[in-house]
C-alpha cells in the first residue's frame, strides 16, 4: 500500500502543472468561445461549457500519455522499478481519472453558476438530472477509452524500438482497422444472441429522457436498457486491460 501511494504521489506531481492549466482552460474557452461566436451570450456560454464537459472523455488518454512518456524516458528506473505493471497501472489510471473527475467537477460547477445568470435556458431541476446523468457517461466513456488506450500504447512501445517513428503509423492503422472489425462484430448475430439478456423496459418520463441524453444513450421505443450489453462491454474491457498488462510486463518492461 505505501508503495501505490508513492507512485500515485510521483504520478501527481508530474501532471498536476497538466491539471491546473485544464482547470484554467476550463474557464478560458467556454467564456472566449461565447464572446467570439455569433450566439446569444448565455445560450454559447453553455453550449460550450457541455462541450468542454464532453471533451474529458479524452482527459484520462492525455495524462495517462504524458505519465508513460515521462516513464519510458527513465527506462533505467522504470523498467527495474520493483512494482507490478498492475500497481503501476493503478496509480496511472488511478491519477489521470481522479485529475479528471477533479476538471469535471470544476467545470460542472461553473456550468451551474453560469446557469444563475440565466435561469430562463434551463429549469434547474432538469438541468441538474441531465448534468448528473451527462457526468456519469462521460465517466463511464472516459475508462472505456482510457483502457482501449492503454492496448494501443502498449502496442506502440513493443513495435517502437523495432522500427522506430513507423510505429505511429502503425498503431494508427491498426486502431482503424480495429474500430472496423468492432462495427462488424457488432452487427454479427452472435454479437446479438450474447448480448441479448436482461433487457429491461422503461415507461416514458422526462426522468428517463435526461438519463438518456445524458448518459448519450439511445432507449428506443418502448425504451429499454440492455444489461447483457453493459455487462458483456465491461468483461471484454477487463480482458483486455489484463491482455495489455501482460503484454506490458513482457515485451517492454522485459
Amino acid at each position: 500500500m505505501n508503495q501505490l501511494r508513492g507512485l500515485m504521489i510521483k504520478d501527481w506531481t508530474i501532471i498536476k502543472g497538466y491539471v491546473l492549466l485544464a482547470l484554467l482552460l476550463d474557464i478560458v474557452i467556454p467564456l472566449g468561445a461565447a464572446s467570439l461566436f455569433h450566439f446569444e451570450f448565455y445560450e454559447g456560454l453553455l453550449v460550450f461549457c457541455g462541450t468542454m464537459m464532453a471533451l474529458h472523455t479524452l482527459v484520462p488518454i492525455v495524462l495517462l500519455s504524458v505519465l508513460f512518456t515521462k516513464e519510458m524516458d527513465h527506462p533505467d528506473i522504470f523498467f527495474h522499478s520493483s512494482a507490478s505493471i498492475h500497481k503501476i497501472n493503478a496509480s496511472k489510471f488511478g491519477v489521470a481519472l481522479f485529475a479528471t473527475c477533479l476538471s469535471l467537477i470544476w467545470m460542472s460547477i461553473l456550468t451551474f453558476a453560469f446557469t444563475l445568470f440565466a435561469p430562463g435556458i434551463f429549469v434547474l431541476n432538469e438541468l441538474l438530472l441531465f448534468g448528473a446523468a451527462f457526468i456519469a457517461g462521460i465517466l463511464f466513456f472516459s475508462v472505456l477509452v482510457a483502457i482501449i488506450y492503454y492496448f494501443y500504447l502498449t502496442m506502440f512501445y513493443s513495435m517502437k524500438p523495432k522500427i522506430g517513428g513507423f510505429a505511429y503509423i502503425v498503431s494508427f492503422g491498426l486502431f482503424i482497422f480495429g474500430l472496423e472489425m468492432w462495427d462488424r462484430v457488432t452487427a454479427t448475430e452472435l454479437y446479438a444472441a450474447v448480448t441479448d439478456f436482461g433487457v429491461i423496459q422503461l415507461s416514458e418520463s422526462e426522468l428517463l429522457t435526461s438519463l438518456s441524453y445524458g448518459l448519450m444513450v439511445s432507449f428506443g421505443d418502448p425504451p429499454t436498457i440492455h444489461l447483457g450489453q453493459l455487462l458483456t462491454t465491461l468483461l471484454l474491457l477487463m480482458i483486455l486491460y489484463l491482455l495489455s498488462a501482460m503484454w506490458f510486463e513482457k515485451k517492454v518492461r522485459a
